[in-house]
């Protein structure tokens, strides 16, 4: 698969999550988010609060097809609590069809284990 360079959009989600691209190529995506010293995106306990655990996982999904789809269906499990720090997500597109596109995610702390895990329909734009 070809390499994609990335151009993120300025003044959106991009400036909120401050995403670092690590590998994109058509069909797959590696992120890592580094959430230390974010507190605004935790929870009282100091875990990191669901929604944002679904962005990033949204994120990583959306990317590896270019940025190309819009989520018409989102379900994800946390696995283990996700604490702020780097945090790697890798995306990949499952099947793609003219209109509709199926993807995944995993998402992994930095000692490798996996803290969530999403899939995707999305409507191909």
């Amino acid at each position: 698969m070809a390499e994609q360079t990335t151009e993120l959009p300025t003044d959106s989600i991009f400036d909120l999550m401050k995403p670092d691209i690590r590998h994109r190529a058509d069909g797959e995506c590696d992120i890592r988010f580094d959430l230390t010293g974010r507190p605004n995106f935790t929870i009282p306990s100091g875990a990191v609060q669901g929604g944002i655990v679904a962005v990033m996982l949204d994120m990583a999904m959306a990317m590896s097809l270019d940025g190309g789809l819009t989520t018409a269906s989102l379900q994800y499990e946390i696995l283990r609590p996700v604490l702020p720090g780097p945090i790697d997500v890798s995306g990949r597109i499952i099947r793609r069809g003219r209109r509709i596109t199926f993807a995944e995610a995993v998402m992994k702390n930095a000692e490798g284990k996996v803290l969530a895990k999403g899939t995707q329909t999305a409507v191909t734009m």
